[in-house]
């Protein structure tokens, strides 16, 4: 996590505009030291259309860490970049894994992993004023808040720590409008372990997982209720009776009953689909066998108005992963990938239209062997809507898909475009329209630009998408022997 500098040539990473002729605008780039670099986590956006985000790295070089302590920064509308405030280590803030909320009044709230004592909640008003709201102690409190923060009505900010407490694996915490701590609930090991995806709002109550631990040592459900209480809901018993090892975000429905999936477990240990009520009853709604029916979710699910539950395994199918459906009763309806031109390993999420039609893209397959888009219309019927060459095209789209409202689709290839780049290309933008035309939007270059944009894109109303490139930026002399630090970019309608 540390000693992190641009090398000559590659930098640290920039954000970009990208209008709809495929012309591009560098926003910004990282360059290290006091501008930050390494943006991880994702952005955030007011109704002005400014963007605001953290960088693990950069800032204040001074702060015990050489390649600097993180910082918290915006991008207005027209790209210029304010380094809002650079963490200086001990006793402010380090290392801002977490993602950033905001309140009505334009005050920011996150956390950092270091600093403080064991991390810390900070509060950053609309002047740049940053405060460190806590600072863990590893004691009862715990500590390495890395997931974030979520806000309620009352202001109240909410979250885990991934360690500490009195059993050291990891709290759930409250902390109230003036700055007092209350830790809501400490894991014993026995009631769950490792609760590192977060809170998720589920009425008036919150959800999160725990991925080790609880009675059985598999991990469990948490439910906390409006007074802070937080009871285990269930505990998974993994073996062949249920799953183990509930890493992916839940979902919910309007009944408050949550879905989800396990990486481990059930009768071959492939994996399950599960849902647990509001009283705790769990029901294994699959568990999978790694055979025709699929194996290893490491993915979530998705859910229809039907509550039908769709969602991917990597493995399993005709050894080439599957896309599965699974109704209310349970019955699981598969398509199972066939590996060459029909695609191999579905990646990313899946989308689901109107009409129930779901798009995604596999890693690997397609005629050249560099992934595809694909859709799966309600009959089960898959259309490779397009296959990518290893070429300015792109290769390996491993982040799946976006639409919008008119049913095109946008994403990103790791690698591909100029081939140039390293010779294999440093990653695209494109887009696919409802004929299947491709239209690469942008090809970065590794340099200034950026390289490698290996996650998803998101999109406004406005139309402009945002994203990261893991790579490229500034050109200066920190950050050597990674590549860079990493882009934000945007691109316009």
């Amino acid at each position: 996590m540390g000693g992190l500098k641009c090398s000559t040539g590659a930098g640290c990473g920039t954000v970009f505009k990208l209008d709809a002729t495929g012309k591009e605008t560098v926003l910004h780039r990282f360059a290290g030291g006091a501008a930050g670099s390494s943006p991880f986590a994702g952005l955030i956006r007011d109704p002005e259309g400014n963007l605001y985000g953290t960088t693990v790295y950069g800032g204040d070089l001074n702060c015990g860490n050489p390649s600097g302590c993180g910082t918290v920064f915006k991008l207005d509308a027209t790209g210029k970049k304010t380094v809002l405030h650079s963490f200086a280590g001990p006793p402010d803030g380090s290392t801002p894994y977490g993602g950033l909320v905001r309140d009505a009044q334009g005050n920011l709230y996150g956390t950092t992993v270091f600093g403080g004592g064991y991390g810390t909640v900070f509060k950053l008003d609309a002047t740049g004023r940053e405060a460190v709201l806590y600072s863990f102690t590893s004691g009862t409190d715990g500590a390495y808040p890395a997931s974030g923060v979520i806000r309620d009505s009352a202001g109240n900010l909410l979250g885990t720590t991934t360690f500490g407490g009195p059993s050291t694996v990891g709290t759930v915490f409250k902390l109230d409008r003036t700055g007092k701590e209350t830790m809501l609930y400490s894991f014993t090991g026995v009631d769950g372990d490792l609760p590192d995806a977060g809170l998720v709002p589920v009425g008036e109550n919150l959800y999160g997982t725990t991925q080790y631990g609880g009675a059985f040592h598999e991990g469990n459900v948490f439910k906390m209720d409006k007074t802070g209480k937080v009871t285990g809901v269930h505990d998974f018993l993994g073996g062949g009776q249920e799953g183990s090892a509930p890493a992916a975000a839940l979902i919910h429905d309007a009944a408050g009953n949550v879905y989800g999936t396990t990486l481990y477990g059930g009768f071959y240990n492939q994996g399950t689909v599960f849902k647990v009520d509001a009283t705790g009853n769990a029901t294994v709604l699959h568990t999978f066998t790694a055979g025709a029916d699929g194996g290893s979710p490491s993915g979530g699910v998705i859910r229809d108005a039907a509550g039908n539950l769709y969602g991917t395994t990597q493995l399993g199918g005709d050894f080439y992963g599957t896309v599965f459906k699974l109704d209310r009763t349970g019955k699981e309806t598969v398509y199972r990938f066939k590996g060459g031109t029909n695609g191999e390993y579905p990646v990313g999420d899946l989308i689901l239209d109107k009409a129930g039609n779901l798009y995604g893209a596999t890693e690997n397959g397609g005629t050249s062997g560099f992934g595809t888009v694909f859709k799966l219309n309600t009959n089960g019927k898959k259309t490779v809507l397009y296959s990518f060459t290893g070429g300015a095209d792109g290769v390996y789209p491993v982040a799946g898909v976006i639409a919008d409202s008119a049913g095109n689709l946008y994403g990103t290839t790791q690698y591909g475009g100029g081939v140039s780049c390293f010779g294999g290309g440093c990653g695209t933008v494109f887009k696919l329209d409802k004929t299947g035309k491709e239209t690469v939007l942008y090809s970065f270059t590794g340099g200034a630009d950026g390289a490698a944009p290996v996650a998803g894109l998101v999109r406004d109303a406005a139309g402009n998408l945002y994203g990261t490139a893991y790579f490229g930026g500034d050109s200066g002399s920190l950050c050597s022997g990674v590549g860079g630090c990493g882009v934000v970019f945007k691109i316009a309608p």
